[in-house]
């Protein structure tokens, strides 16, 4: 996929698509500060992750 055309910003699905992990494991990364995210909605409920950690080497930890 082109990355010009991809959102800045990611739904929580498809950074674990793209890791090929499940939706909790992208979410606790997220929430342990291991990828920079941001709340969005009117509560702030939802998580979006910035693209750019896609293409970043992260020493993340192998879901369980």
């Amino acid at each position: 996929m082109d990355t010009a055309s991809k959102p800045e910003w990611l739904t929580v699905r498809e950074v674990a698509e793209h890791f090929r992990v499940s939706t909790r494991t992208v979410t606790r990364w997220a929430l342990s500060g291991q990828m920079r995210m941001r709340r969005v909605g009117p509560t702030g409920r939802l998580i979006r992750i910035h693209s750019s950690e896609l293409n970043s080497e992260h020493d993340l930890p192998a879901s369980a």
